[in-house]
């Protein structure tokens, strides 16, 4: 089967040539994934050069069209012979087939959009009742001083109209927790914490459903609450390298913001994560900085990890930080005045869904359809020659605001 791609101005066209058989049905499916990977989701089957469709072509055009679905995107079939065109509609997808020569109508998406830099952006704004807020529990300094003990550690709740991201364990209790504390990420009611107690630890998570709450015990920690003012749809610019680097995104968020201090959670398709995660809980001990000791107590990204996934995304990020909250963010990159602590989970790789999406439920879907495999704390690696560089992402959605206020708890 030939496959060729013929791009309009609201959707991709894909000509197919020959049978859509088993031989050839992953062939297909396959072009259909490269194209929703690389932003596509508008997306026309042309028919005309299509002799044979099998059960398995169809099943194709099944799991093709509720991928697309999913993401606010569409399928359309045009140009079909009438073997193919009865195939279709004895199997109940004649929905799918559009006049010949139309696209897809996309679904309106019309908001202000800019570019700035290497990507564009458009911007969804979002009713506000309550100002964002920034509160600094723990103290961070202690991780690599003197370790936390019994009187260090806070049991945190995280329901809808939170966040927050820090040092924390689920349990009962410092005892309970004492050898599992690691990185944690919290919002929308959905809590994701890293356990240290096992070399090969997967993360674990929980979701507020009724009474239950997210509780974490935590070491130290950022935790927020209020209204996020705006949603950010960001695309890398398609004539790029496909990817934008983090601290330039997050300086266009704050620029978009208007602010010299936001918060933000942020749902992307990841083109590689950089950061560490700990290795052993600092309870009771500090974590060393030495070599060769510090291998034993982090786990560096040596390579950019979650090449092609979804991530989940939380932080604070600004200019300026008061010296009681400069212990609690690092420079985004070597050179950048722009300070930041984020911490992502990266799940298995599922499009973002396109238009304007819901925080709550976008956030709590993600975590019913899928399982993070990784947590980190993103900070570049600017190492000279060895360094891989700083986390790259090529579109996504982010919720976002101004800082109100950045107290201690």
């Amino acid at each position: 089967m030939q496959i060729t791609q013929h791009p309009t101005a609201d959707s991709l066209e894909l000509r197919l040539t020959g049978r859509i058989d088993a031989t050839w049905a992953d062939h297909l499916s396959k072009n259909i994934e490269n194209a929703v990977r690389a932003g596509c989701h508008q997306v026309v089957l042309n028919f005309a050069g299509v002799e044979y469709i099998s059960s398995l072509g169809i099943r194709v055009l099944l799991v093709q069209y509720k991928l697309l679905k999913s993401v606010n995107g569409s399928l359309g079939i045009s140009h079909a012979n009438d073997f193919c065109r009865n195939v279709l509609t004895t199997v109940g997808l004649s929905s799918l087939m559009v006049p010949d020569g139309a696209a897809v109508a996309a679904k309106p998406e019309r908001r202000p959009a800019q570019t700035i830099g290497g990507a564009t952006y458009e911007v969804y704004p979002q009713p506000v009742s309550v100002p964002l807020s920034c509160t600094l529990v723990g103290e961070p300094e202690r991780l690599g001083s003197t370790g936390y003990n019994q009187e260090h550690c806070r049991l945190l709740t995280f329901a809808k109209g939170s966040f927050g991201l820090g040092l924390g364990a689920f349990g009962e209790g410092f005892a309970d927790c004492e050898g599992r504390f690691g990185e944690f990420l919290a919002a929308a009611g959905c809590a994701i914490s890293l356990p240290t107690n096992e070399a090969h630890a997967l993360p674990d998570f929980v979701v507020e459903e009724g009474e239950l709450v997210p509780r974490v015990e935590t070491l130290y920690a950022l935790t927020g609450s209020g209204d996020f003012s705006s949603m950010v749809r960001f695309d890398a610019l398609a004539g790029g390298p496909g990817k934008i680097g983090l601290s330039e995104l997050v300086t266009s968020l704050m620029e978009l913001a208007g602010s010299d201090a936001i918060a933000f959670v942020m749902l992307a398709e990841a083109a590689g994560l950089v950061g560490a995660s700990l290795r052993k809980s600092p309870a009771g001990q500090a974590v060393s900085t030495a070599l060769p000791a510090v291998r034993d107590w982090l786990s560096f990204t040596s390579e950019r990890s979650a090449d092609k996934s979804l991530c989940l995304l939380v932080g604070v990020a600004g200019r300026n930080f008061e010296d009681g909250a400069a212990a609690f963010v690092r420079p985004l990159k070597s050179d950048s005045p722009v300070r930041a602590h984020i911490h992502a989970a990266a799940f298995p790789y599922r499009p973002v869904p396109r238009g304007e999406l819901a925080f709550p439920a976008t956030v709590a879907e993600t975590l019913a359809v899928s399982t993070p495999n990784a947590v980190l704390h993103l900070m570049a690696d600017a190492r000279p020659f060895e360094g891989v560089g700083e986390t790259d992402l090529a579109r996504g959605a982010c919720w976002m605001g101004p800082l109100n206020t950045i107290a201690r708890g």
